[in-house]
């Protein structure tokens, strides 16, 4: 059988507030590392089921590394019913929001756009917060959250209940009009 070496990481969900945004993270309670022999198919079913008996944990990833191949998969206890921020968890570094203000049309397409310098950037100093799924609680004037991790960038739209044409929509500068009436 081959070796394999494992490693272990177990998460929490826990609430984030950055600025006037409030979401969900997975907050790493603990990493363990073991070197086993086996299948690692096997290996890793068999530890995911342990793991989804321990109570009180949300999410679990386990890394099966082994000669020429390494394998990451993650199971949650409880999906959280929001949005994908990343697409698998990823330590958090830092949170951008992008207010609708800052919002550009790109052309006739229905597209807007935002530069660098439109993204509001807070810092996460602690290296135990990864993001992946999360619930988003934010005011109607932020349209977008962008995610810097460990593994790179992400942008989402943050959904809401109303149309999405809404959220999308350019404040009039004074002066100018829409061109259509709201009722």
């Amino acid at each position: 059988m081959p070796q394999l070496d494992i490693k272990i990481k177990r998460f929490v969900r826990e609430e984030l507030r950055v600025s006037d945004v409030r979401f969900t993270v997975l907050k790493l309670v603990s990493e363990e590392e073991r070197r086993v022999s086996g299948d690692p198919l096997e290996v890793t079913a068999r530890i995911l089921e342990e793991e989804s008996k321990s109570q009180g944990l949300d999410y679990v990833v386990v890394e099966v590394q082994g000669q020429g191949f390494k394998s990451v998969v993650g199971e949650g206890s409880r999906r959280g019913s929001g949005i994908i921020l990343y697409p698998k968890p990823a330590q958090l570094k830092r949170v951008g929001i992008v207010r609708v203000q800052a919002l550009k049309p790109a052309g006739n397409s229905g597209y807007y756009r935002f530069n660098e310098s439109d993204i509001e950037w807070f810092s996460v100093d602690d290296e135990r917060v990864y993001v992946y799924d999360a619930e988003v609680e934010a005011p109607q004037d932020i349209v977008f959250l962008v995610v810097d991790t460990s593994d790179g960038r992400s942008i989402a739209r943050i959904q809401r209940s109303s149309l999405p044409q809404q959220s999308y929509q350019p404040q009039p500068q004074q002066g100018q009009s829409t061109e259509s009436s709201e009722s």
